[in-house]
């Protein structure tokens, strides 16, 4: 399997594991539980700043869904050699302007969370499949 398919499998799984939580957690309790357990210690998972799907709680919060699904769509399109670092530092600006004035002076929503994950996500996956191939390319991450 090629490395970019690796990586769109391991995002996918991830991303489908987000919406899997709520779809499950009725049905099958414990694995639902374990989900939720799982996303604890890599989101805060305050109520008002998640998503619900049929009346549950997404495990992670919005700007958190952002970032991971963001992430999914970029790596379709990233490539082997990492962008400028300035492109990650204008994509890293609006989540920043929103998380930064959200703690200082107004309230965010799940929708502009949602969008300034998305952009981050997108762009942090192009730096990090350049830094995954470089290293099996280096002869550091043994190829299966």
């Amino acid at each position: 399997m090629r490395l970019r398919s690796k990586l769109v499998t391991a995002i996918g799984i991830w991303c489908l594991a987000i919406v899997a939580a709520p779809i499950i957690v009725d049905r099958v309790p414990k694995i639902g539980a374990f989900l939720y357990l799982f996303f604890f210690p890599i989101c805060h998972q305050l109520p008002e700043r998640s998503f619900f799907l049929f009346n549950h709680q997404l495990p992670v919060c919005a700007r958190c869904a952002g970032i991971y699904y963001g992430a999914f769509l970029g790596s379709f399109f990233a490539r082997r050699k990492s962008p400028s670092p300035w492109y990650l530092v204008i994509a890293l600006i609006p989540m920043a302007l929103d998380g930064g004035t959200q703690l200082l002076f107004r309230e965010s929503n799940n929708i502009l969370r949602l969008a300034t994950g998305l952009i981050a996500g997108f762009a942090v996956v192009f730096y990090l499949y350049a830094g995954l191939f470089s290293e099996r390319s280096a002869g550091q991450l043994t190829p299966t």
